[in-house]
């Protein structure tokens, strides 16, 4: 019974990272844009403040320049919550 109750406390505390292996190689943020590769990819759009789930938050939103940098909407969201925790990040992605 011991074992069981370790082994379901190791569980329920170990929070599963999505965001844990996804590569920022090549971006650079500086506070509103992102670059790739020296090139602008994203541009700050909107800071708002929300009420999420029981809790006050702010949300930045990036919206990308061109659909060719659909591919990094991940690695940007990770990059920019990685230098800026306190912030939910979401980037808008081109059609």
């Amino acid at each position: 019974m011991r074992k069981l109750l370790v082994m379901s406390l190791l569980v329920t505390s170990c929070a599963v990272n999505p965001l844990k292996d996804v590569d920022t190689n090549g971006l650079t943020y500086d506070g509103t844009d992102v670059y790739y590769e020296g090139e602008l990819c994203a541009e700050l759009s909107a800071v708002e403040v929300a009420f999420d789930d029981g809790k006050i938050v702010r949300e930045a939103t990036f919206v990308l320049v061109d659909s060719k940098y659909n591919d990094q909407a991940i690695s940007i969201i990770k990059l920019v919550k990685d230098l800026r925790p306190s912030l939910e990040v979401e980037v808008e992605l081109k059609k």
